[in-house]
């Protein structure tokens, strides 16, 4: 890769400085971010293929992430890294270095969701959020939202349970409210206190949320708190041995009424499960995410977890303001 001037690099901070508050924000997540923590899992991406790569890696990454936070396209990444000097100083393309073109875009980030990658950058992250203190394990929110497939939804069938996309057969139907829908459910363990994100997961819109549930606690946390449809036996003996004590609101059943402590612990569980439902609020309206992207479990989960890293680090730089 090219390596950037510090004449050139000067020259190009004159300029943006003029009108700077989008540039400022970046800035100050590039300072805080230790980009090395990276770097292992990013040394991974172009092993076995000949040849020097035109980009570096960890340019690619950021190229991403701006991806994700501005809702763009490959070729809307293109043409922004082209012609925004603010995008190309936080990646760290010189002024006269070529911007990688959609092509490289793409398979940068088909190679890292084929090596399961962005699994181990988001647990890079999430180390040094720990390290930095800004998780406080007081708490764990776990939820799941649905988001629509990005194929034609399939013809409901007779039966009404609804058939399989030969487009996308990894997307499934699901109810939601009243209502069928069709696609993938991401899954989601928050940081009570912060509202950082900690465990993060992309499955078909058919499987069941209490069976995830375990997989979104971490064990570290003092309380696990989730709505009535995580409640089961199996999830009550996973937070026993964990020590882990349960938030999990209590269900009423065909014999068995609500008592009124068990209505009242409810009223105050979900209360907290607010900070849950905000973030389900952003992946959806800043960054686009009522509907996936892409065809098939391995590329979505993928740019699940690059929007899971965009929200906390964004949350990051709000903490340590």
């Amino acid at each position: 890769m090219t390596q950037k001037t510090q004449a050139q690099m000067d020259l190009a901070d004159t300029i943006v400085a003029r009108n700077s508050t989008l540039n400022q924000r970046l800035d100050r997540i590039d300072q805080i971010i230790e980009w090395k923590n990276f770097e292992k899992a990013l040394k991974k991406v172009f092993i076995a293929q000949k040849g020097r790569p035109g980009h570096n890696a960890l340019m690619l990454f950021k190229s991403l992430l701006l991806q994700a936070w501005y809702n763009l396209s490959d070729y809307g990444l293109e043409e922004a890294l082209d012609d925004r000097l603010s995008f190309r100083r936080f990646v760290g393309l010189s002024i006269g270095e070529k911007a990688p073109d959609h092509t490289t875009i793409c398979r940068f980030r088909e190679r890292l969701a084929q090596l399961k990658l962005t699994d181990e950058l988001f647990n890079s992250l999430n180390e040094l959020l720990i390290r930095k203190g800004l998780i406080v394990k007081k708490g764990t929110l776990v939820d799941a939202t649905f988001v629509e497939a990005a194929v034609r939804r399939p013809d409901q069938g007779k039966d009404g349970k609804g058939g399989v996309s030969n487009e996308d057969r990894e997307a499934s139907w699901a109810m939601q409210g009243k209502r069928r829908c069709f696609g993938y459910k991401g899954h989601v363990g928050v940081d009570m206190k912060s509202g950082l994100i900690r465990k993060a997961k992309l499955t078909s819109a058919n499987v069941y949320e209490g069976d995830i549930f375990r997989e979104m606690v971490n064990g570290d946390e003092e309380w696990a708190i989730a709505d009535k449809a995580y409640e089961s036996e199996k999830n009550y003996d996973f937070l026993r041995e964990k020590g882990v004590h349960s938030g999990m609101m209590f269900r009423a059943k065909s014999c068995y009424p609500l008592r009124p402590i068990e209505k009242f612990f409810n009223r105050i569980i979900a209360k907290h499960r607010a900070a849950v439902e905000r973030i389900f609020g952003t992946l959806k309206r800043s960054y686009g995410w009522r509907r996936v992207r892409y065809k098939g479990k391995q590329k979505n989960h993928a740019w699940f977890m690059l929007l899971c890293m965009g929200i906390n680090m964004k949350k990051m730089v709000r903490l340590c303001s």
